[in-house]
């Protein structure tokens, strides 16, 4: 069909897309994806070559003519874009083999059309259903979805497992901000002695204070050394899983670690407060 190619954002890299001039008085075309450039040519240039499916009686059925840009068709499908081949709506092949020639003929049902219309204006829905209605009356729309609307859809699962995930990420953060907020407050108060001990002969609320906070920090200090290497293997096995995830993601790690430190300054801020207004002679009563 010509323009599909400009109207899902596939790029032609080399050849020439499909046209209107390919109809069913010309020599059957295909345009090729590059992985199915790479798997049968290698290095050479597929342009001009011919091809077909099945048995080698059918070797010459397609011409090459172009070859686009390897695009995911499917969100399901993990790995590498499969090889693939395009063919004009209008060119109708015959073949000998059932099985082919049943997969030629599905092949011209149809069940979709992708339009598009960046500068449409009104109801772009009636105006799709009238241009239908004009070339065959019998034509039947079960519905019509912006690509935005299918592309959530595809990926509403996905979405839902993002968000929960993000929730009990969140849960998780705030439970280690309580937990490390109870820790520290309970070591000041071990420590009330110690800190008046201390603060008596001479050391300052503010070396009172970065003293709680480097015992605090230590624990937040050994699990960003080990949650970052950790992190960085993960990426590497989930990049394997997922289209278009980079396995290094320096802002992401770095703002979670700044959010994991800030968390920590938050929850460790009070406690290392109270310890710097403890008073001396107070302290030194506690025992």
């Amino acid at each position: 069909m010509p323009g599909f190619f400009k109207t899902i954002g596939d790029g032609i890299l080399a050849g020439r897309p499909i046209t209107d001039a390919d109809n069913s008085d010309t020599q059957p075309v295909a345009v090729v994806n590059q992985a199915f450039a790479r798997k049968f040519y290698g290095n050479r240039s597929p342009i001009g070559r011919r091809f077909g499916p099945g048995p080698q009686m059918n070797a010459g059925t397609y011409e090459i003519v172009g070859v686009a840009a390897d695009v995911r068709f499917s969100p399901y499908l993990g790995g590498p874009v499969p090889p693939m081949y395009f063919v004009p709506e209008a060119q109708t092949t015959r073949f000998v083999q059932p099985n082919i020639e049943s997969r030629e003929v599905w092949s011209h049902y149809p069940y979709s059309i992708v339009i598009w219309a960046p500068d449409h204006t009104g109801n772009l829905q009636a105006q799709v259903r009238a241009a239908l209605a004009a070339v065959d009356p019998g034509l039947v729309v079960y519905g019509m979805q912006s690509y935005a609307d299918v592309i959530h859809g595809a990926f509403a699962r996905s979405n839902m497992i993002a968000q929960l995930t993000r929730l009990f990420g969140a849960l998780a953060l705030l439970l280690a901000a309580i937990g490390l907020y109870g820790l520290t407050a309970y070591g000041v108060e071990q420590r009330t002695s110690e800190l008046g001990v201390r603060m008596a002969l001479g050391a300052e609320r503010g070396s009172v204070v970065a003293m709680v906070l480097v015992s605090a920090f230590s624990p937040v200090a050994i699990g960003l050394a080990l949650g970052i290497p950790a992190a960085l293997g993960a990426g590497h096995l989930v990049a394997r899983q997922l289209f278009g995830v980079s396995p290094w993601d320096a802002p992401t790690l770095i703002g979670a670690s700044l959010l994991l430190v800030g968390t920590a300054l938050a929850a460790a801020i009070v406690p290392a407060m109270r310890a710097a207004r403890v008073d001396p002679m107070a302290a030194l009563r506690v025992e």
